[in-house]
């Protein structure tokens, strides 16, 4: 697909430790937003769970990505996202829906958590930047 959107909800979004690779691609910040899902606190980082109750939300930031293509791939190796071995990784790429401030809704690639290791505790504010839960 052809989508140059992406979807940051954790350390991937300023003030992190990860955002200095959305800076190096460079892509530009376009927007706040939510993803219709369910926050976990996974240690040092975040995982979001896709669900379609309309309560449940993660809120991040939407990015525009310069050469998409060669983005994403950086984007996955440092996620960790094997694509020849796509069920093993921690998380998925996928599009998800998102809403923006504005209520415009678009679509964005976003890394869903994909596996558990061990229970984790809920964000329940649906914003890492707030995770006391």
């Amino acid at each position: 697909m052809n989508c140059q959107l992406f979807f940051a909800y954790g350390t991937l979004r300023r003030g992190f430790s990860r955002h200095k690779y959305l800076e190096s691609l460079p892509a530009q910040f376009l927007s706040r937003g939510t993803a219709r899902g369910k926050l976990y606190h996974l240690g040092d980082y975040p995982g979001a769970v896709p669900s379609t109750n309309p309560a449940d939300f993660v809120v991040g930031e939407v990015y525009r990505l310069p050469g998409p293509a060669r983005a994403l791939k950086l984007l996955d190796e440092w996620e960790g996202i094997r694509p020849e071995s796509p069920v093993s990784g921690l998380f998925r790429r996928e599009i998800a829906e998102i809403e923006l401030g504005n209520g415009t809704v678009i679509e964005a690639w976003i890394y869903w958590l994909n596996r558990w290791h061990n229970p984790k505790r809920r964000i329940r504010s649906g914003d890492y930047t707030r995770n006391s839960g």
